[in-house]
């Protein structure tokens, strides 16, 4: 192996490493760009009936946090605009308007992406106070229920609180008094503040939260339920039964703090509609949706940049280097015999239009009309262009014949016979029929065979949407391949098909 060609390789294959490094501990790029997780598609449908001069709508909308990504969303109505205002983590959705007159429908869509074993993180929160509706006699009241319980660590502190919920006091209950007075605070006061107050007296974090379940549902109310931080997480709890649950990625929140889901003045909500349905995002989407925020050069420049149907061309495009290398080694490290490199993977760029089993059909039948049509021209002795023409001339004609098939029997891969390579396919049928003539049939069929393998092998492979977004993402891989058939291209030794070949002379040596 040359030096020159060695260095080359080595300086090919860095300059890709480390344009791939930068990207992904740079650029925060995934070093596996799949996209694992469930998404969402949210939405929330509102009928708003105005009552008074202006009509004001406040929809609490998803929020984002690692582990938790807003892919899109939408809000259509026809009189009503919309602002969204941040507060704190929430994020509202104002939709307001001057005099409506008539009953307003108000539809939001999110499309939200769930990373799986990616905890949602949280800051820690600072100590909250009392919530303003406690009279100093509620709070009184709260320290003393929760005195017995000063020295818990803070789990055991929430999961005696959540207990408190079904009616259940352990680690030293109250007295009956107490438990009297607690009783009248929960009807006073409701079951939420009450709550609230406990946690304060318990030095323990705590908020009320309004979301729902991450299930596919429909349903025309949201959920509430407490979140109180255990020293390092938020816990949650269910109001109606004080069961405590860690799994806060099941849930989909809509307002921290206590605030309502969906609030309206000047008017009132006729009927709303909350609905929750699984999606299938593709990985094109959310990383267009990543890289259409970024501010970074190499973003910029990215190939998520080009309109949507030049990126579908691009990214077979960019797949065709490895069918190019796997042709190569195909060759010249095993020893597959093939009509020329560019015939397979021409016609695996044409399989993905007509389907690996029609495309191979197609194939074979129309080489083997053309080996008859040109065993017919042989005899009579035509010079070598008017001849190809001729053959050309057939192919076309058999695509035509092949695409009326297709029409008349409803079948489309059949009309897409056009996409074949037709130049490509004139020479291999000349190719094979010379082949066959000075080697045998049994050559001439096994290199067809042959070159059929190579391109299902390579119609597989740029078929391979995980391997196109790779590439497509990281576009400078490109040199890696180059790297590799510069290496390929330096083997001179034997191939695995004559070592096979050749195996008992070896053997005896």
């Amino acid at each position: 192996m040359k030096r020159s060609a060695l260095w080359l390789s080595l300086l090919l294959f860095l300059f890709s490493v480390g344009f791939l490094t930068y990207r992904i501990l740079g650029l925060g790029y995934p070093s596996i760009p799949t996209v694992p997780g469930q998404t969402w598609r949210f939405s929330i449908d509102a009928s708003i009936r105005p009552k008074g001069a202006e009509t004001l709508l406040a929809l609490a909308l998803p929020f984002e946090q690692p582990g938790r990504i807003i892919i899109e969303e939408r809000v259509f109505s026809r009189q009503m605009t919309l602002t969204i205002v941040k507060q704190g983590e929430n994020r509202l959705g104002i939709l307001s308007e001057f005099g409506m007159e008539e009953e307003t429908p108000v539809t939001y869509t999110a499309i939200i992406h769930m990373r799986p074993k990616r905890p949602i993180r949280s800051i820690r929160p600072s100590l909250g106070d009392f919530p303003a509706s406690v009279p100093e006699e509620g709070k009184a009241l709260a320290r003393k229920l929760v005195a017995g319980w000063k020295d818990l660590p803070p789990p055991e502190k929430i999961r005696a609180i959540a207990e408190t919920i079904s009616g259940q006091w352990i680690h030293s209950p109250p007295a009956e008094g107490d438990l009297r007075a607690w009783g009248e605070m929960r009807d006073r006061l409701g079951l939420e503040t009450s709550l609230l107050a406990l946690f304060s007296a318990a030095n323990l974090s705590a908020r009320i939260v309004d979301g729902l379940p991450l299930v596919e549902s429909i349903t025309d109310e949201t959920d509430r339920w407490v979140e109180a931080w255990d020293g390092a997480k938020w816990v949650g709890i269910r109001l109606s039964t004080g069961e405590t649950f860690n799994d806060l990625q099941s849930w989909l929140p809509l307002s921290l703090g206590g605030g309502r889901a969906a609030s309206v003045s000047g008017g009132e909500i006729a009927n709303i509609r909350y609905s929750l349905n699984r999606e299938v995002l593709t990985n094109w989407s959310l990383h267009f949706e990543r890289i259409k925020r970024s501010p970074s050069l190499l973003d910029r420049w990215s190939l998520f940049q080009l309109p949507e149907d030049f990126q579908r061309t691009f990214r077979i495009l960019l797949l065709v280097p490895i069918g190019a290398l796997m042709i190569s080694m195909l060759r010249n490290l095993a020893g597959f015999p093939t009509f020329g490199i560019f015939m397979p993977v021409l016609m695996a760029l044409a399989f993905r239009n007509t389907g690996i089993v029609y495309g191979l059909g197609i194939f074979f039948g129309v080489l083997t009309l053309g080996y008859a049509v040109r065993r017919v021209l042989d005899k009579l002795h035509l010079l070598l262009v008017p001849r190809m023409s001729v053959l050309l001339t057939l192919v076309i004609a058999s695509f035509t014949l092949v695409a009326l098939v297709g029409s008349k029997f409803g079948v489309r891969e059949f009309m897409a016979v056009g996409l074949l390579p037709f130049v490509i396919l004139t020479m291999v049928i000349e190719r094979f029929f010379v082949l066959t003539e000075e080697a045998g049939v049994k050559e001439g069929v096994r290199t067809a065979v042959g070159s059929a393998l190579v391109a299902f092998l390579t119609f597989e492979t740029i078929s391979w949407e995980p391997l196109q977004l790779t590439f497509f993402l990281y576009p400078e891989l490109l040199a890696a391949v180059s790297a590799f058939q510069i290496l390929v291209g330096q083997y001179s030794g034997y191939r695995l098909s004559e070592l096979f070949r050749f195996r008992k002379i070896l053997g005896s040596s």
